[in-house]
C-alpha cells in the first residue's frame, strides 16, 4: 500500500501565531542586507504581508504554484535590493526550520509503518521545496519517505489531480492502492477523493467543513489501527 502525507499541520505544526512565523522570515531576510532597525523591519513586514496575500490568492484560485523566490524578489526590490542570493532563500526557509515542531507520535508511527512495508511520500503545497526536505532532514525523518513531492517542483497545487498522480507514480503504485493523509478538507481530502483515492482526515478543532473522508484520526498514532480497517 502507498501512503501520501501532507506536510504542514500533518507532519509538522507551525506556531499558533502565523504572524510570528512570517515576521521571523522578514527579519532574517533583512539581516542578510544588514538591516536591523525595528521601524524598517516593521515596514518591510507590512510590505511582505501584502505581497504574500496577493500571491497566495493566485495560488489558491488558479491552482498553480508561485515560487517563494518571487516573494523574496518583490520584497527586496521594495527595499532597494535588485539581486536575490542564496542567503536570502536560506533566510526565507529559516522559520520552517526553527519555529515548526514535529507533531506528537509522528516519528514512532512512521517508523512502524516503514517496518510494516508501506511506501510513503510527502505531498506538500509549498512554494520552496528545499525547506521541506531540510526540515525533514533536520528532524531525521527524511529517510522514512520514498519521495518528496512539492507544488514548487510540480508547478501545480493540491487539490489538482496531477500532483497526487505524480507522487503515486514515483512510488511505483497506482491510485487504487494509495491513501492520502492530511488536515485540509479541500486540498487533501476532497482532492484525493475526486481522483478515486482513499483519504484519512487529520482532524482539526474548529474546522467548519467535515470532509467525506474514509476515516478520521485525532492523533497521528491512530493511523496504525485505522490503516488495518480502511
Amino acid at each position: 500500500m502507498y501512503l501520501l502525507f501532507d506536510f504542514w499541520r500533518t507532519i509538522i505544526d507551525p506556531p499558533e501565531d502565523l504572524d510570528q512565523y512570517y515576521l521571523f522570515r522578514v527579519k532574517r531576510i533583512l539581516e542578510v542586507e544588514g538591516v536591523s532597525n525595528e521601524e524598517q523591519i516593521s515596514k518591510a513586514f507590512h510590505i511582505y504581508t501584502s505581497i504574500f496575500k496577493v500571491l497566495d490568492a493566485r495560488r489558491r484560485s488558479e491552482g498553480i504554484e508561485i515560487p517563494g523566490q518571487l516573494e523574496v524578489e518583490l520584497l527586496l526590490k521594495c527595499i532597494g535590493v535588485d539581486e536575490i542570493r542564496e542567503e536570502h532563500m536560506l533566510a526565507y526557509a529559516s522559520p520552517m526550520l526553527e519555529l515548526t515542531k514535529v507533531k506528537p507520535f509522528v516519528r514512532e508511527t512512521l517508523n512502524q509503518l516503514r517496518n510494516e512495508g508501506y511506501k510513503m511520500a510527502i505531498v506538500s503545497n509549498t512554494p520552496y521545496h528545499p525547506m521541506v526536505e531540510a526540515k525533514l532532514r533536520r528532524e531525521n525523518l527524511l529517510d522514512y519517505f520514498d519521495a518528496i513531492v512539492s507544488s514548487h517542483r510540480v508547478g501545480l497545487r493540491k487539490p489538482l489531480s496531477r500532483i497526487f498522480m505524480h507522487a503515486v507514480e514515483l512510488l511505483g503504485g497506482n491510485i487504487n492502492g494509495a491513501i492520502m493523509i492530511g488536515d485540509s478538507p479541500y486540498e487533501d481530502i476532497m482532492g484525493a477523493k475526486r481522483l478515486g483515492m482513499k483519504a484519512i482526515w487529520v482532524f482539526k478543532e474548529n474546522e467548519k467543513i467535515h470532509p467525506p473522508a474514509d476515516a478520521v484520526i485525532k492523533r497521528f498514532s491512530e493511523l496504525i489501527t485505522v490503516l488495518k480497517v480502511i
